[in-house]
């Protein structure tokens, strides 16, 4: 899904599985016992001192349902290596190039016990911190050739391996506390990262970087602390594994592990609806010359009301959805299936997919049609395969995702039509619209090589672009389309919406409202003394967003924010910078202000600012 070439040797699982039928390995295939220990908490370091006491008691009283749900965000901050583990153990590295991708199963497939002992308060690396410790255990089944394939350790009944990480302890607020210093951007366009969905990008490997030798980030200012440092100072660090077992082969087990089952003898994708309603509406400037505006991909340039989601791909079929070789001079290539993009230097492929809200339209080019989640655990999902940017496809029982976040994967509704009460429409997506990707058997010439076919398509220069024939196998084309009603507020974002995980402090970024819209002279320094309206309200938390001239307050998220400060009854001073203009409509001179109750389920409180 990414622009990381992830070069998977296929050879490497050719050898593997030659080398267990020499030793008479007929089993069906193999099992892995995944298990980890940890603790995991909740740090408490920005809430005032007054209210630490409270917050800690309602943390103590928490359900063991909470703390498992958080523990399972900590370990889901391992998928990203696991997956792109092949570039962890390169030449080298000590890996020889040997060891590769290595997922385990999905979260809901885990088993999370929770210390009984319950969680506690306590100093954890100089954090004050309510915390607990619990166990993860799962089971991953694969072929019989692949964790050999994956980590030779693995190789045989009784093999182990432990494949070491820090985690946060909490796992709530890590962009906002650590911003990139966690981010692998190496495999995503800038700005994907946000505190939605930078757990998908965590890698506890990242150095601090020269410019000119950025491995894991690419954002200016590069960060200043390595992401164990960075970790240990923000959010408590937690030095653990994975740890892998081969077992002896249990049809028993096999079958009370086993999810998914492959469809038909052909590929078979689907969008996965699930990821439609991973949405959420942000605000974000676009300048003239942005990628977005480039690609088309938003409406015009100036501030822009985006509605983001992620677009997830399952092949549940029983082969690989193979899509083909990227080098210039392949077939792919010669008949213009991939498009170059000047303005981000890659190639596109731009017959991935096609969204909606409503009559909204959205576009969405893939930069990489590629293996990234392994979504059935049963003997016909490879844990490893060949399929990278290189060597495009999807492996059986695997999805390509597009995580909400990623440049260009939303669609805009700047325009929509403003409704008090909301704006409800189907969100849809149309995976592979043109009929450009075989879910069935690719037509070929006596050669045995791929034949192409005539569209009315053209590239952004004019070429003609020919299409891969396909004998489509029945029923393949009948579920591409994937639809899920979402509403649309009159005005704000994911900022606006109400917290769903217990989010408290100025870090949150939900929960929030807008009270007003003022003026201010750009550049100039402005100060205001703010506090709640009452004073037995209680603490409230103040956000300044940038405001614009076409759309009103931004929604900003905590990151972006011109100040933020917690307020109660007694007047407190907020000082900000007034925003530049930005281009000839946006003049700057516009702040919006924004609070929401600084302990989650307290009561909001108006506030007032002189």
């Amino acid at each position: 899904m990414n622009y990381v070439p992830v070069m998977v040797g296929l050879m490497v699982v050719l050898l593997a599985h030659d080398a267990m039928a020499a030793k008479g390995n007929d089993d069906p295939g193999a099992l892995l016992s995944v298990s980890l220990e940890s603790d995991v908490g909740v740090v408490l370091n920005e809430v005032p001192l007054s209210e630490r006491g409270r917050i800690a008691a309602q943390l103590l009283a928490k359900p063991a349902s909470f703390w498992r749900a958080r523990a399972q965000w900590q370990v889901e901050h391992t998928s990203y290596r696991l997956i792109y583990r092949g570039f962890f153990y390169g030449p080298g590295t000590g890996g020889g190039g040997s060891r590769q991708m290595l997922p385990i199963t999905k979260p809901e497939e885990w088993n999370i016990v929770i210390d009984p002992a319950g969680p506690r308060r306590a100093s954890y690396q100089g954090h004050d911190v309510v915390f607990v410790a619990f166990s993860m255990t799962t089971t991953v089944l694969s072929d019989a050739a692949s964790p050999a394939a994956a980590e030779p350790n693995l190789s045989n009944a009784g093999g182990t391996w432990d494949e070491l990480f820090s985690l946060p302890l909490d796992p709530e607020f890590l962009y906002q506390r650590t911003r990139n210093a966690c981010v692998d951007e190496d495999a995503y366009p800038l700005g994907t990262a946000d505190s939605e969905n930078a757990y998908l990008l965590f890698d506890d490997t990242c150095e601090v970087e020269a410019p000119g030798r950025q491995f894991c980030h690419l954002t200016e200012p590069l960060p200043t602390e390595s992401c164990v440092d960075a970790l240990t100072r923000a959010t408590g660090r937690v030095d653990t594994a994975l740890h892998f077992k081969r077992l002896a082969w249990n049809q028993a087990l096999a079958d009370a592990v086993r999810t998914g089952a492959p469809v038909g003898t052909t590929a078979d994708v689907l969008p996965r609806l699930s990821g439609l309603q991973e949405n959420r509406i942000i605000y974000r400037y676009v300048p003239e010359n942005s990628c977005a505006i480039a690609e088309g991909c938003v409406g015009g340039s100036g501030w822009r009301r985006l509605l983001q989601f992620t677009a997830s791909v399952q092949n549940q079929g029983q082969q690989p959805l193979v899509v083909g070789s990227t080098a210039n001079g392949s077939p792919l290539r010669v008949n213009n299936n991939f498009e170059f993009s000047a303005c981000h230097g890659h190639y596109h492929y731009a017959h991935y997919g096609l969204f909606n809200f409503g009559s909204f339209p959205g576009d969405k080019r893939a930069f990489c049609v590629e293996s990234t989640s392994r979504w059935f655990n049963n003997e016909n999902a490879p844990l490893v395969h060949s399929f990278s940017c290189d060597n495009q496809g999807i492996a059986s029982g695997w999805g390509d995702d597009y995580i909400a976040g990623v440049d260009c994967q939303w669609v805009d509704i700047t325009n929509l039509p403003k409704k008090p009460a909301g704006t409800t429409l189907p969100l849809s997506f149309q995976f592979n619209p043109d009929n450009f990707l075989c879910e069935g058997t690719p037509v070929t010439n006596a050669s045995g090589q791929q034949v192409f076919e005539p569209t009315e398509f053209v590239t952004e220069t004019g070429a003609p672009v020919n299409r891969p024939k396909c004998d489509f196998a029945v029923g393949t084309l009948n579920n591409n389309l994937a639809t899920t009603p979402v509403t649309v507020s009159e005005k704000g974002g994911f900022v606006t919406s109400p917290c769903t995980r217990g989010q408290s402090t100025r870090l949150r970024d939900c929960g929030f409202q807008e009270s007003s819209i003022r003026t201010c002279t750009p550049g100039a320094s402005v100060t205001l003394s703010c506090k709640t309206s009452k004073k037995t309200s209680p603490p409230q938390v103040l956000r300044i967003c940038e405001a614009s001239a076409m759309l009103g307050g931004t929604a900003c998220a905590y990151v972006d924010a011109l100040a933020t400060a917690n307020l109660t009854g007694t007047a407190s001073p907020v000082t900000f910078s007034c925003p530049w203009a930005r281009d000839l409509q946006e003049m700057g001179g516009r702040y919006a202000i924004y609070s929401s109750a600084l302990v989650d389920g307290d009561a909001s409180a108006s506030v007032s600012c002189n």
